[in-house]
């Protein structure tokens, strides 16, 4: 008994000397976009308060390409020590393994899940040109002229194309799809009354067109308002109970990485996410801080993967 009580305290102080030890170098975060995007801005505004909570550079390490995939699968196949980590999103994770056969990773066994950072939801938005001014008035106008509006989005496959598809068969609707290849060229579409209907998920640049008025959003994509705007109702206010869309953030290591490191980057994490600073950066990204707990973010994961696979298969969407 005394030798077994011995091992188990000698595995207790070796992971809690891992931890204590933990980061000893400069740990890399992959982001799996390009500079300049939302993903980009908050990770890397992440990663500075985490250097400071570490004492440790995390460096941004920007792996863009393949829909976000080519740099989500690059840390699956890294070293599971703590040093490299990456922001996956609900397009490089969750759509992801429910779109390609051959992914070569899984967002739930290829990884240890640390935390959400942030979660933006989609609005269904119409243009200044379509003759409505509530959820009501606008389902009443897309039955009386069926397949007569326009529904843009960031093609086959996208967030906008599921949502818009997912939202006509709720309602028994009917529009037509516009596919674009940037969300640059869509918002000036919708502004400019190319299509008049939009499923954005919300961000900083169309924050800014609801509140001057440019667009209209109609109805929140998830189970509540937001402070952002407080004013537009959500799904199920309006008699849409599931009809939950939007983007996330999370923050998560290669599998095998050692507990006591997923549990410290978890501590300091929500010591990041409470931060003044970041609030303000995320806020501005239309936006909300959202820390969970590593086994919070696995059954997060967990669930959104399993969700998705539903939305696609109402779809029809034929995985690649």
């Amino acid at each position: 008994m005394t030798n077994i009580l011995a091992f188990l305290l000698l595995g207790f102080m070796a992971t809690f000397g891992h931890a204590q030890s933990y980061p000893v170098k400069p740990i890399r975060l992959i982001i799996p976009y390009p500079p300049g995007g939302s993903v980009d801005l908050v990770g890397r505004n992440f990663a500075k308060k985490l250097t400071d909570l570490l004492g440790q550079p995390v460096v941004i390490d920007n792996k863009g390409g393949a829909g976000a995939r080519l740099g989500v699968e690059i840390a699956s196949k890294a070293a599971p020590d703590g040093y490299t980590l990456v922001v996956g999103t609900v397009t490089s994770m969750s759509m992801a393994v429910n779109m390609f056969a051959k992914l070569p990773y899984d967002p739930v066994k290829s990884f240890e899940a640390i935390t959400l950072l942030s979660k933006a939801p989609s609005l269904l938005t119409v243009s200044q040109s379509v003759p409505v001014k509530n959820y009501k008035e606008f389902i009443d106008y897309l039955k009386a002229h069926p397949g007569q509006l326009n529904y843009g989005s960031l093609g086959s496959g996208s967030i906008q194309n599921f949502t818009a598809e997912v939202f006509k068969s709720s309602t028994g609707t009917d529009m037509l799809h516009v596919p674009y290849q940037g969300a640059g060229q869509e918002l000036l579409a919708i502004l400019g009354g190319q299509i008049q209907v939009g499923f954005e998920v919300l961000s900083s640049f169309q924050l800014q067109n609801y509140q001057s008025g440019k667009l209209r959003a109609l109805v929140i994509a998830g189970k509540e308002r937001i402070p952002a705007l407080p004013n537009v109702p959500s799904a199920p206010e309006v008699g849409l109970p599931g009809f939950e869309f939007g983007a996330w953030f999370g923050l998560f290591a290669p599998v095998g990485t050692p507990a006591a490191v997923v549990q410290r980057l978890s501590q300091e994490s929500k010591k990041a996410l409470a931060d003044p600073e970041l609030l303000e950066v995320i806020g501005v990204q239309g936006q909300e801080p959202s820390w969970t707990s590593p086994q919070e973010t696995a059954t997060f994961m967990e669930n959104d993967v399993n969700r998705w696979a539903k939305v696609i298969k109402i779809t029809g969407f034929k995985t690649e």
